[in-house]
């Protein structure tokens, strides 16, 4: 086995916590949020809880995808400012599509001005 195979085992372990994670809030009953952020009031929590449980699946894929240059034997220094930019950069990402995109979608408006 390669020195690296067992870091990027490591590495996946922790994407499939999120993989995990998305497959509860998929059934959750709930509303539930992205991060550390409070889920907003939601007038169909199912497709919204789904909605963000797609978005937790894309960022652990994303996550595990992110891990693949731990499979070189050294780890050059590069790969390890890639790999650390692209969990920022992915987080970052993610969170801008859970608020642009999801918050907007599915929070519940009470007689906005704008309906």
């Amino acid at each position: 086995m390669g020195k690296g195979v067992l870091p990027f085992l490591g590495w996946c372990a922790v994407g499939l916590v999120f993989e995990g994670l998305a497959a509860y809030i998929w059934f959750c009953k709930k509303p539930a949020s992205f991060g550390w952020a409070r889920a907003p009031e939601v007038a169909d929590v199912k497709r919204y809880n789904r909605a963000v449980a797609k978005l937790y699946v894309a960022y652990g894929a994303g996550f595990v995808l992110l891990g693949l240059p731990l499979l070189a034997a050294p780890l050059p220094g590069w790969a390890a400012w890639l790999m650390a930019a692209g969990v920022v950069g992915e987080g970052a990402a993610c969170r801008a599509v859970y608020a642009r995109v999801i918050c907007k979608k599915y929070k519940k408006h009470y007689g906005d001005w704008r309906d």
